[in-house]
């Protein structure tokens, strides 16, 4: 994979460069893992900034502890296979956000199964029996 990246025009190389990127073609535990949890923690600040009403106006309902409601809400973006944002977050609730969060919360879950794809890679690769 690593030589394929190096022949072709960008666009034929770029896939090869972004697995290569996020994953070490495969190998890597830590990359897909870290980067999950970088995209974890934006998400993370963002939704606690709303929620905390620190810089714009906190939504319409109470939210006892914003820092747990916005570190659940980023990893229930994170994990949508587990479906915990239908079960803590309704769909009221996710039709409060405001757009610019409602798209950063589709950008966590498209971007996550990727990640997460590469993760199950890493792993299969470390523990596999040869």
């Amino acid at each position: 994979m690593q030589f394929a990246s190096k022949i072709g025009s960008i666009w034929q190389r770029l896939p090869y460069l972004l697995f290569g990127l996020f994953s070490e073609y495969g190998y890597s535990i830590l990359r897909p893992t870290l980067w999950l949890l970088g995209v974890w923690a934006f998400g993370f600040a963002a939704f606690w900034g709303y929620l905390s009403g620190c810089c714009v106006p906190a939504p319409d309902g109470v939210i006892e502890r914003p820092m747990g409601a916005a570190m659940g809400l980023s990893v229930s973006n994170l994990f949508p296979l587990f479906g915990f944002g239908r079960l803590y977050f309704g769909a009221e609730f996710m039709q409060s956000l405001p757009a610019v969060l409602k798209t950063l919360s589709g950008l966590q879950t498209v971007v996550s199964l990727p990640l997460l794809f590469f993760l199950g890679l890493g792993l299969r690769q470390r523990f596999r029996l040869r």
